[in-house]
């Protein structure tokens, strides 16, 4: 009895003794097709009652274990298969089997697959209005489309694993050239095939107009501006065709711009040249006659150079020769301070026979207010007096609005002339000092039409008139909100303020588009706003 109580109370310190064997051998590495294998058996050999259990670390792609293990006693087996590779780099698995012993490692090696790739059709001619289209994918492996340039949309994360379509759409083309770009496809990335689907739109060269097309001036030397339209980054260039038509400054640019051009005096017969932008000619015929003479060649919103219709209150710029003195002459405020003169130097500038505020006068160039009472109005004629005489008149169309938006190098393009209410307060937005999103900032502009109470010409803006026009601003493409739209208080009349927020949705960039519409007109497409 003794005996079996001490056998007894002994026998849990004697425990069993298991031992495993595997086949295939753990030690040898595993490797597999790019195409995936089929069902392949792991055998474990191990006497009864002697646990173990299994599990893979890579479930996507090896099936049979799972990541969750599965539990087992005694011998017996369980089965495996690799999935075909759609990549063009290796991949590796591990299939674990834990025993008593300690774990073993089945180690899978599957080489990255050899992925073709093919598109169908490979390219295709678009005409100058855009289009939608679509291309066939033809692969064996997992791929990736976007486009590479701004004019052509693919869809976001445009993918697919073997065969597939993209879906394109390009846009109107506004250049006279034709442009290309592509839509990139890779199968079996990072390392696999690229194929360029080519996509190739036609320009017009209707797209590019350019005013005045005709000019005809006197015999003295004159300067004057060529305005020329197009859309947005297109690009343009003017070439003089006789030696007295000479451009000044820049003759090439993107977009809506212009080119200056000087005449020389002519001191022999009557003569007629051109300046060539695209096919385009303006056409110049300079007189032969004797003595300087007064011409007025062109008139265009002193904020965006856009010419056309003017409105009350806007600020604009006159070309021509013998306008004023040689030198420029700046505005002269009243003696007491609260307007600016509308005769200065001599120069005046009459809007239906009413005199303009101005701002600067010189021989090739006077800055000038519209006078409010053109408001109502159809057209208004234009004509610059001076000492030695009067110019030509220029008849415009008056519209309520015509809003443009000053930039800092007051070339209409570019950073616009905007103001950031903090960061410091009421500092120049610029590129090293960006406006916070969330946060307000004052666009300065011209065009805005008449206020409520009404403004006065010339007059030092008192208080903050509001515009009568409806006011909205677009940032980065996403309406911001306005807070204040009228007279800018201290400044003349005819300088508008507009206070927006910076929309919260706003992608970040030194050169965040900003656009304002006032009424039914809007500015010019090309200002930017630097937005952190």
């Amino acid at each position: 009895m003794k005996l079996l109580l001490f056998l007894a109370a002994a026998a849990p310190l004697i425990a069993q003794t298991c031992s495993y064997s595997l086949a295939p051998d753990p030690a040898q590495v595993i490797n597999v097709s790019p195409n995936g294998s089929s069902d392949s058996v792991i055998r474990v050999t191990t006497s009864d009652g002697c646990p173990w259990h299994y599990f893979t670390d890579s479930p996507s792609w090896i099936t049979g274990p799972g990541a969750t293990s599965t539990q087992a006693s005694g011998s017996g087996s369980f089965t495996w298969a690799a999935a075909a590779s759609l990549l063009s780099v290796a991949r590796q698995a591990k299939i674990f089997v834990v025993t008593n012993n300690g774990t073993l490692t089945f180690t899978i090696n599957q080489a990255g697959q050899v992925c073709t790739l093919a598109l169908s059709p490979s390219s295709a001619d678009v005409p100058v209005g855009g289009g939608a289209g679509t291309f066939q994918v033809q692969t064996n492996c997992a791929w990736s489309a976007a486009s590479t340039q701004a004019f052509i949309t693919v869809p976001p994360n445009t993918a697919g694993t073997l065969n597939g379509a993209v879906n394109y759409t390009v846009a109107p083309n506004l250049c006279v050239d034709p442009r290309s770009g592509v839509v990139r496809t890779q199968a079996g990335s990072p390392t696999g095939p690229i194929q360029q689907f080519q996509v190739n739109q036609d320009g017009s060269p209707d797209n590019l107009t350019i005013a005045p097309t005709t000019l005809t001036v006197s015999q003295a030397a004159t300067d004057g501006r060529l305005t020329i339209a197009t859309g947005g980054g297109c690009s343009w260039s003017a070439l003089s065709d006789v030696s007295w038509i000479q451009i000044v400054g820049s003759s090439s640019g993107f977009g809506n711009g212009g080119v200056g051009y000087h005449l020389l005096a002519n001191t022999g017969p009557q003569r007629s040249g051109n300046v060539h932008v695209g096919t385009h000619l303006f056409a110049v015929t300079q007189q032969a006659a004797p003595g300087p003479s007064m011409q007025l060649t062109g008139i265009e919103n002193a904020a965006s150079g856009a010419v056309g219709a003017v409105s009350p209150g806007e600020i604009v710029s006159l070309f021509g020769s013998n306008l004023g003195p040689a030198s420029a002459i700046p505005y002269q405020l009243s003696a007491d301070g609260r307007s600016i003169a509308s005769s200065l130097a001599g120069v005046q500038v009459l809007f239906d026979g009413l005199p303009a505020p101005l701002t600067v006068v010189s021989a090739a160039q006077i800055n000038a207010v519209v006078p409010y009472s053109t408001s109502g109005k159809s057209s208004t004629q234009v004509q610059v007096t001076f000492s030695s005489g009067a110019s030509n008149t220029v008849q415009l169309p008056v519209q309520d609005a015509t809003p443009g938006i000053f930039t800092l190098d007051q070339s209409g393009a570019g950073a616009g002339a905007i103001l950031n209410f903090d960061n410091p307060a009421y500092s120049v937005n610029t590129v090293a000092n960006p406006a916070a999103r969330g946060s307000f900032v004052s666009i300065y502009c011209t065009g805005g039409g008449v206020t409520t109470p009404p403004s006065a010409d010339g007059v030092i803006t008192p208080g903050a008139p509001a515009l009568v026009q409806k006011v909205s601003v677009s940032i980065g493409g996403l309406d911001a909100q306005v807070i204040y739209s009228g007279g800018a208080p201290s400044i003349v009349a005819g300088l508008t303020q507009i206070n927006a927020l910076v929309p919260l949705g706003v992608t970040p960039g030194n050169t965040v588009p900003v656009v304002v519409r006032i009424g039914n007109w809007q500015s010019q497409d090309r200002v930017t706003l630097a937005v952190r």
